[in-house]
């Protein structure tokens, strides 16, 4: 969880109440009215997992400290509020304090944040002597307000906008290490106490250190509306121009073009969420072997998930594997169904060589019966609980690359494919624990 989350945790709760005020008292230009929403919110946070502290007020201004004392009590607080965080995240910000400025007028309220201190454990990773000489140069960082958030409220609507500062800033020890952050902006709307749009967009975010990672993520746009009463009826959207991560252990991405649309819904305590995708380049370059894709494209959407269950899991460690287990049990357990309308990417270059590509359609139901624990014993448990088909389609040339692993070629030998219009086709079909390619059962 970084700082810009806490950030935008504590301005979220802070916006929804001041919106509250003004919707439920007859003065509105009270600038004291202004001042109690804040205070009211300041003094819930104290009683779950947060400290306020050096709290100035002066008549038309205000300065206080926020920082974390129960990560536990914080992560449930934030979520409770729509802010999804989890207990690791708000464990990470342990030690680190906040700076809050208020400035009230008329007209508006105007809010800043900026960190005082680094957390305890970015602060315990700096060992040796010339660690200490990068670490009093981020403290140097912080002290000068190089992090540092703005948003103004207006009081006559039920709009917010705001910026993060622009970050040009370099750190050198033993590595050197760059942070770009270009004109991010953001603004959304509040009603009923819920912020029910909210939009994102930066021009450039780049992360370099020395020779061993260098990331950049440029044209970043996102939009976000709440369409229902619950936290899982909504519409998200992304835009990005180029994404491009340079790292020595793990290799090398580029992506250009991506877009994403998602939705989600709920029907009678029943969750149906949908995502489509398209990227218009992919290249990944691992140990000089480069694989790249063009025009990928996704459709798919997955339905009947249980809401209490989804909400129960955001709480859950995944590290308790038996309690998350039956919370994910619990969450398929009204018959599920995942419909893949579309999956395919039109080229496909491996090995120097480019080649058409494939594409996947597939329907899935899955029994309310399934047993989470016994699938991770003996997988082939699954095979009575999901009913469906899928249907692969692969170009002549992917196929032949495929084939020359001997187990692939085993298969090819006995499932032999369809051909239609220079594809090789695949119609799978899941039924009663029986599993038919192309008609003929699989044999295990």
């Amino acid at each position: 969880m970084s700082r810009k989350k806490l950030g935008f945790g504590v301005l979220v709760l802070i916006i929804v109440s001041v919106f509250y005020y003004l919707n439920h008292t007859e003065n509105v230009k009270n600038l004291t009215t202004l001042q109690k929403a804040v205070n009211v919110q300041l003094t819930q946070m104290q009683t779950n997992g947060f400290i306020v502290s050096n709290r100035e007020l002066k008549k038309e201004t205000e300065h206080f400290v926020i920082q974390i004392n129960d990560p536990k009590k914080a992560a449930l607080f934030l979520t409770g509020k729509g802010i999804q965080t989890s207990i690791e995240e708000a464990k990470e910000l342990t030690g680190m304090q906040l700076g809050a400025d208020v400035a009230y007028s008329k007209d508006m309220i105007a809010l800043e944040f900026y960190p005082l201190t680094l957390p305890t454990y970015i602060k315990a990773a700096f060992t040796t002597e010339n660690d200490q000489k990068v670490l009093a140069q981020l403290e140097d960082l912080i002290k000068n307000k190089a992090f540092f958030m703005h948003v103004d409220i207006v009081h006559s609507s039920t709009i917010f906008t705001g910026y993060i500062k622009d970050i040009n800033e370099k750190v050198e020890g033993a590595k050197e290490v760059k942070l770009t952050l270009q004109g991010l902006q953001f603004s959304g709307e509040v009603k009923e106490e819920k912020i029910v749009k909210y939009m994102q967009k930066f021009n450039t975010l780049h992360l370099y250190m020395s020779d061993e990672l260098n990331r950049t993520i440029t044209g970043y746009q996102s939009h976000y509306a709440l369409t229902g009463t619950t936290a899982y009826d909504y519409t998200t959207d992304y835009r990005i121009e180029n994404i491009k991560i340079n790292e020595t252990s793990d290799g090398s991405l580029f992506a250009d073009t991506i877009s994403l649309y998602s939705t989600s819904s709920v029907t009678n305590g029943l969750t149906t969420e949908t995502l489509k995708a398209k990227i218009n380049n992919i290249d990944l370059l691992f140990e000089k072997e480069r694989f790249g894709m063009q025009t990928l494209d996704l459709d798919m959407n997955i339905s009947n998930l249980d809401l209490d269950t989804l909400e129960k899991l955001q709480k859950t460690d995944p590290n308790k594997g038996k309690e998350f287990d039956a919370q994910l049990e619990t969450l398929i357990s009204n018959n599920m169904h995942l419909d893949i309308a579309n999956l395919s990417v039109d080229k496909v270059t491996l090995h120097g060589k480019e080649m058409n590509g494939f594409s996947v359609d597939a329907r899935l139901d899955i029994d309310e019966s399934l047993d989470i624990y016994r699938l991770g014993m003996k997988p082939k448990h699954a095979l009575h609980k999901i009913d469906g088909t899928i249907n692969l389609s692969l170009s002549k040339e992917i196929l032949t690359l495929l084939k020359e692993d001997p187990k692939t070629m085993l298969f090819y030998m006995m499932y032999r494919p369809k051909r239609s219009l220079g594809q090789r086709i695949y119609n799978i079909n899941i039924m009663d624990g029986d599993v038919k390619i192309n008609g003929k059962s699989l044999e295990f």
